[in-house]
C-alpha cells in the first residue's frame, strides 16, 4: 500500500542550498526556488547564467567548479538539487546527501530524490510550497489547491495567477505516478522544515535518546520475539513504548506529532526505520509531522487511500486536530491517536496535563485513558478495537512517567490482530457498545480488567474523589493510608467519552454527598475543567434530587505526595511532608512482589536480617540467581584469542563458552545477550571519592525484584555507573545538591535554553559517575542511587556458530568500542571491555534472543550473505549448519559469502576457514572486498555487481535469500546493486525494483541486521 503524498514548506531563510548540473535552464530553475526562499546558492558546474544575475550582484549565489565539490561539503546545506546533466555522478551526491541527512532532489531520477517539486508560489507574506508524492498525489494536490486560493489574504491578490499553475499538479502527478520513490529523508534535526515529515525507516533520522554508554543504538523491543511468541510475553517497556508498540503492531501508517527533545513515537520510529512489520506482516510507515494549524490533515489523507492508521502524539497536536477529528467522527473514520497529556512548566518539568485532552472532547472521538506501562499497553489495544468496531477516531490518553520502564505482560502480533478483527465480527456498532465489548472481551481473553469507571474505597464514603490518569493512580496510592483515618473513595475515569450520566452516577456509593474532581490542568477555564464540568452535570442534571456538592482541586505540577495532601486538606486530615514520607517508606519491609516505586525501598545493613533472607530465601522472597528475574545461565570460557596483529588498530577476539550443565541452547541467527561488569578497579576508585563502604550490604527492589547486595556488588554488578544519564537524572540529582549553583546549572541543561550543552554531554558519553563528581554538592545516599541509577543491560551479540556442529559450545566474534572524549580521555564499551578482560575458566552470565537471521526453510535454496567485519559473525553460523546438513546426506544449494573488511592481512576473520569451505564446494562463491588494499576502493557492493548475472538467477530464478549484516553506511549501494543485477539479468523493470525488494521484506527473503 503506498505512502500517502505529502505537503512540504522549506524555510530557508539564511541556510545554504547547493544545485549542481550543467543544465543551465534546469539549474537556474532550482536556484530560484532556494533563492525565492531567502537561501544562499552555491552553484557547481555551469556559469552563473544571465537569469541569475541580480542574485549574483548582491553576493546571493557564486559557482563552484563540480571538480572542487567534496563530500564534507554536503553537511553545510539545507537542501540540494541535482538538475540536468552533471560531471558528478547523481547516485554519488544522493549518498552523501543521505549520510549527511540534507534533503536532495534529482531531476528525472525518482529514486534517488527524497522530495518532487511540483509549481511553487510565492508571495509577498514568504510562502513557498513544494509537494511530494509517490501516486496519490491528484487528491492532495487539488485539496492544496483549494486550501491557497480559499485563505490568502486579500494583499496578494495580484499574486494569484501563479496559484493558477497548481492547476496543473494533479496531470503531473498522474504522469509520475510509477516512478516516484514512497520516502522523504528529512532528518528530524533540520529546523528549517516547517511543515516536516519524516519516513521514519530512513538513516538520516538520528534522533535517538540518551541512555547508557552500550556498543549499539537502543533496542526499544523485542519485536521478533512478539511476532513468533505463541503467548503473552514479560517484556521491560515504558508508557510510551507499551503504547507504540501497539500502534506500531496495528498500523500501516503511523504519525509522530511531537517536537524531538519530546522523545514520543521515538520507538515506533526506530522499527520503522529498521523496517520491522507490524502484525499483519506488512512494513510500516512511520512519519514525524510537526504540530500546528491544520495537524492532522495527513491523517485524513492516509485513512482515505485505506490505510490503517494510527497516530503518536503530544496532547499539544490535539486542540489543532479538531477540525480534522470532528470531520474524521462525521465520516466514520477509525483512527487511534494516542496522546500524551503533559504540559512544561515554568521549571521546564514535564507535568501531566489534560487541558489540551479537555479542550478536544467536543469532537465527540471515543476518549479512553491509561497511567502506567501496563495499561498503556492494554488500554492502546482496547482502544484500536473500539476503532475498529464502532468506525470512530478513537483518542487514546497517556500519563504518567511516559519514559520509565517497567516489567509487563505484552500480547504478541497474533493476539492483537485476533483481538481487532474479532472486534468487526457482527458488523459495526455504537461508540459505547464498542467499548463495554471491547472491555469485556479484554478481560475474558486476557484475564485483565478495566471498566469505564472504577471505584475503589469505603462502601460508605461520604467524600469520592474523581480523576483520571496518573493523578487517579495517585489519588489510589494515597487511598490505603487515608482510609485508616476516614471513609473515602476514589472514581477512576477510564472513559472520558462517550460520558454517560446515569453510568456515573450508579458507580458512585449511595452514601456519596460530596464529589471533588482532582484535575491536572495549566492554567483555568471552561474548557480546561470538563471533568469538572462533566460531574457537576451528571449531579445536579442527571440526579437532580441527590443532594451532592461538587468542587475541585487542581493538581497540576504535585508529586504523589503533594496529590494525598490535596486529598487529606479537603478530608481535614493533617498532610505529611515529602521527608515524612520518605522515612516512613524507609522503614518498611519491602513488598518482594512489588514493583519499583518511585521512591527507594529499604536499606538494610543488620547482617542477622541479611542472614535469615539468605537462609530463608522461600519465606523472604529472596532471589539468589545472578540477573533475578531474567532467564539467564552461568557459562564458562573455554576458548578467548584475538585475530586481528597487536599492532593493528582494531582489536577483534574470538571467545567460546562451555554451555555444558547448563540449558542453554540456541538457533541459527540467534544473538548471545552478555552481561558485562563495570570495571572493578574504577568501582574501587569511586567508592573512596564519594566516602562509600563496598562491604556494606543494601537491600533494594531493582526492576522490581527484591536484592541484597554489598555496596560494591551494586556498583560492579548491577548499576550502569559509568552509563550515560538521561535528563531525569540531571533533574533528580538537582535536588540533592546543596549548592545553589550546582543545583542551577543541573536544572538548566534539562531545559530548552540548555539543550545544546546536554547534546555535547551526550555525545562525549558524560557518565552517571562523572555527573556525582562534577557536581560534588550532590550526595545521593547509596539507597537513592540504586533507585536513580539505570541497570546494566545486556549487549548483544550475533552468535558465530552452529549449536549442531558444536554441541556444548556457543561462540562470539567481537571488535572492541573505543573512543576518545572532547578532553582526550580515552574510554572503552563497558561490555567489549569486560569481554577483554575475561581469561580461560571465567564464569559469565548470559542470555539468548532471538533474531530475524534464519537460514531459507528448503535446504537447497540458495543463500547469499554480506558481512562486513564482524558483521559475518553470524553467516559463519549459516555455514557450519549447511556443513553438517551436507555431511548429513541432505542435498544443499549454493552459497555465496560476500566479505568485506579494510586489509586482508589484518581482518580476514575466519579466512582459512572460508578458504576451506570454498576449496570443498559448500561456499560456493567467495568474493572478498577489501577496501584499503589498493588505489581504488573496493566495496562489497562493487563485487555484488560483478556478479549480477549469478545474484538475478539465485534470487529470482531459485527462490534464494538474500542477507545483510553489519555497518548501516552500504545499505543503499547493496540494494543498489541488486536494483543492477535484477533489471539487467532479471527482466525487471527500473520502477519495479525497488518495490520487488520490498516484497523479498515481507516474505523474509532480504534480510538486513544493521547497526
Amino acid at each position: 500500500m503506498p505512502t500517502p503524498s505529502l505537503i512540504v514548506g522549506f524555510r530557508l531563510d539564511g541556510k545554504q542550498a547547493a544545485v549542481f548540473g550543467n543544465d543551465q535552464a534546469a539549474a537556474a530553475s532550482r536556484a530560484i526556488f532556494a533563492l525565492d526562499a531567502g537561501a544562499h546558492v552555491v552553484l557547481y558546474g555551469p556559469e552563473i547564467p544571465e537569469s541569475l544575475a541580480k542574485w549574483a550582484k548582491v553576493g546571493r549565489i557564486n559557482a563552484v567548479p563540480a571538480s572542487k565539490y567534496a563530500s564534507s561539503d554536503m553537511p553545510q546545506f539545507s537542501v540540494a538539487f541535482v538538475a540536468g546533466s552533471t560531471d558528478l555522478a547523481a547516485e554519488e551526491i544522493a549518498r552523501d546527501a543521505r549520510a549527511a541527512g540534507v534533503p536532495i532532489n534529482v531531476t528525472g531520477n525518482a529514486e534517488l530524490s527524497d522530495f518532487t517539486l511540483m509549481p511553487t508560489y510565492r508571495g509577498s507574506s514568504g510562502l513557498q510550497i513544494a509537494v511530494t508524492t509517490n501516486g496519490v498525489a491528484p487528491r492532495v494536490a487539488s485539496r492544496l489547491l483549494k486550501e491557497i486560493t480559499s485563505k490568502l489574504p486579500s494583499d496578494l491578490e495580484p499574486q494569484l495567477k501563479q496559484v493558477a499553475h497548481l492547476n496543473n499538479v494533479a496531470r503531473e502527478a498522474e504522469q509520475q505516478r510509477d516512478q516516484l520513490m514512497a520516502t522523504m529523508e528529512v532528518g528530524d534535526k533540520e529546523s528549517d522544515i516547517s511543515a516536516s515529515a519524516t519516513v521514519g525507516n530512513t538513516p538520516a533520522l538520528q534522533n535517538s535518546s540518551p541512555g547508557s554508554v552500550s556498543d549499539q543504538a537502543p533496542q526499544y523491543l523485542d519485536l521478533s520475539a512478539l511476532r513468533t511468541s505463541a503467548n503473552q510475553l514479560n517484556q521491560e517497556a515504558s508508557v510510551q513504548t507499551a503504547a507504540s508498540y501497539v500502534a506500531h503492531a496495528l498500523s500501516d501508517l503511523c504519525f509522530v506529532y511531537s517536537a524531538p527533545e519530546q522523545l514520543l513515537g521515538e520507538a515506533a520510529l526506530a522499527w520503522s526505520r529498521r523496517a520491522e512489520k507490524n502484525a499483519y506482516g506488512e512494513w510500516v510507515s512511520a512519519l514525524r509531522m510537526e504540530t500546528r494549524n491544520g495537524a492532522g490533515h495527513a491523517v485524513w489523507g492516509a485513512l482515505s487511500s485505506g490505510s490503517r492508521v494510527a497516530a503518536i502524539a503530544s496532547s499539544a497536536s490535539l486542540p489543532y486536530m479538531v477540525p480534522v477529528l470532528m470531520e474524521l467522527v462525521e465520516r466514520k473514520q477509525p483512527v487511534v491517536i494516542h496522546a500524551a497529556a503533559q504540559s512544561l512548566d515554568e521549571a521546564a518539568d514535564v507535568q501531566t496535563d489534560f487541558a489540551d485532552v479537555f479542550a478536544a472532547l467536543q469532537t465527540n472521538a471515543v476518549f479512553l485513558n491509561s497511567s502506567s506501562a501496563q495499561e498503556a499497553h492494554d488500554v492502546a489495544a482496547i482502544a484500536h478495537a473500539v476503532a475498529a468496531a464502532a468506525q470512530v477516531p478513537v483518542v487514546h490518553v497517556t500519563s504518567g512517567a511516559n519514559n520509565e520502564s517497567a516489567d509487563i505482560k505484552m500480547l504478541n502480533h497474533q493476539q492483537l490482530a485476533a483481538f481487532v478483527a474479532q472486534a468487526t465480527a457482527n458488523g459495526p456498532v455504537s461508540a459505547d457498545v464498542a467499548v463495554q465489548q471491547a472491555l469485556d472481551r479484554f478481560k475474558h481473553k486476557f484475564s485483565r480488567t478495566y471498566c469505564q469507571l472504577e471505584y475503589s474505597g469505603s462502601a460508605d464514603a461520604q467524600t469520592v474523589f474523581i480523576s483520571l490518569g496518573q493523578v487517579a493512580a495517585d489519588a489510589l496510592a494515597a487511598l490505603p493510608d487515608i482510609l485508616k483515618q476516614g471513609n473515602t473513595g476514589v472514581l477512576n475515569v477510564r472513559t472520558l467519552r462517550p460520558w454517560d450520566h446515569a453510568q456515573f452516577l450508579a458507580n458512585l456509593p449511595t452514601s456519596a454527598r460530596r464529589l471533588v474532581v482532582l484535575s491536572s490542568t495549566r492554567g483555568a477555564g471552561s474548557a480546561r475543567d470538563a471533568l469538572l464540568a462533566d460531574v457537576s452535570v451528571a449531579a445536579f442534571v442527571g440526579n437532580p434530587m441527590a443532594p451532592l456538592s461538587v468542587s475541585g482541586e487542581n493538581v497540576y505540577g504535585f508529586s504523589s505526595v503533594g496529590v494525598a495532601n490535596a486529598m487529606r486538606t479537603v478530608l481535614g486530615i493533617e498532610p505529611v511532608t515529602e521527608e515524612e514520607k520518605e522515612k516512613e517508606q524507609q522503614q518498611q519491609q519491602p513488598e518482594t512482589t512489588a514493583a519499583a516505586s518511585a521512591e527507594p525501598m529499604a536499606f538494610e545493613d543488620n547482617a542477622l536480617a541479611v542472614a535469615k533472607r539468605l537462609a530463608f530465601p522461600e519465606a523472604y522472597g529472596t532471589q539468589l540467581e545472578a540477573r533475578p528475574g531474567e532467564r539467564t545461565f552461568e557459562v564458562k570460557v573455554s576458548s578467548l584469542r584475538r585475530m586481528t596483529p597487536d599492532t593493528y588498530d582494531r582489536n577483534i577476539i574470538h571467545i567460546e563458552f562451555d554451555t555444558r550443565g547448563t540449558d542453554l541452547t540456541y538457533e541459527i541467527g540467534d544473538a548471545l545477550g552478555v552481561y558485562g561488569f563495570n570495571d572493578q578497579d574504577q568501582v574501587r576508585s569511586f567508592c573512596q571519592e564519594y566516602g562509600l563502604d563496598g562491604n556494606v550490604l543494601v537491600t533494594a527492589v531493582k526492576d522490581g525484584q527484591t536484592q541484597t547486595r554489598s555496596v560494591f556488588s551494586w556498583l560492579t554488578h548491577a548499576l550502569d555507573l559509568f552509563g550515560r544519564p538521561s535528563k531525569k537524572f540531571y533533574a533528580a540529582l538537582a535536588d540533592f545538591a546543596s549548592d545553589e549553583k550546582e543545583a542551577e546549572k543541573l536544572r538548566w541543561l534539562t531545559t530548552s535554553e540548555g539543550a545544546i550543552e546536554f547534546k555535547d554531554r551526550v555525545a562525549d558519553t558524560c557518565t552517571y559517575a562523572d555527573l556525582l563528581r562534577e557536581f560534588s554538592s550532590a550526595r545521593p545516599s547509596m539507597l537513592h542511587l540504586v533507585d536513580l541509577i539505570a541497570p546494566i543491560k545486556p549487549r548483544h551479540y550475533s552468535i558465530a556458530s552452529s549449536m549442531r556442529m558444536h554441541p556444548g559450545s556457543v561462540h562470539l566474534c567481537v571488535v572492541t568500542v573505543h573512543w576518545r572524549t572532547s578532553c582526550g580521555e580515552e574510554r572503552t564499551g563497558q561490555c567489549t571491555r569486560f569481554l577483554n578482560s575475561l581469561t580461560v575458566g571465567d564464569r559469565v552470565v548470559v542470555g539468548v534472543k532471538p533474531s530475524v537471521m534464519k537460514l531459507p526453510p528448503l535446504d537447497e535454496q540458495p543463500v547469499i550473505m554480506a558481512g562486513l567485519g564482524t558483521g559475518m559473525a553470524p553467516f559463519r553460523a549459516f555455514i557450519e549448519e549447511r556443513a553438517v546438513r551436507k555431511l548429513e546426506g541432505h542435498k544443499v544449494g549454493p552459497m555465496t559469502l560476500y566479505f568485506g573488511s579494510r586489509h586482508r592481512a589484518m581482518e580476514y576473520l575466519y579466512g582459512e576457514e572460508f578458504e576451506a569451505y570454498h576449496a570443498d564446494g559448500l561456499l560456493t562463491n567467495l568474493r572478498l572486498a577489501f577496501s584499503r588494499d589498493q588505489k581504488n576502493k573496493v566495496y562489497i557492493q562493487h563485487k555484488m555487481r560483478d556478479d549480477a548475472e549469478t545474484l538475478a538467477s539465485h534470487m529470482l530464478t531459485q527462490e534464494g535469500c538474500f542477507y545483510l549484516c553489519g555497518p548501516t553506511w552500504p545499505t543503499g549501494d547493496v540494494k543498489d546493486a541488486m536494483v543492477h543485477a535484477f533489471t539487467t539479468y532479471g527482466n525487471v523493470k527500473k520502477s519495479d525494483a525497488s518495490k520487488l525488494i520490498e516484497e523479498l521484506k515481507e516474505s523474509e527473503r532480504y534480510i538486513l541486521e544493521v547497526y
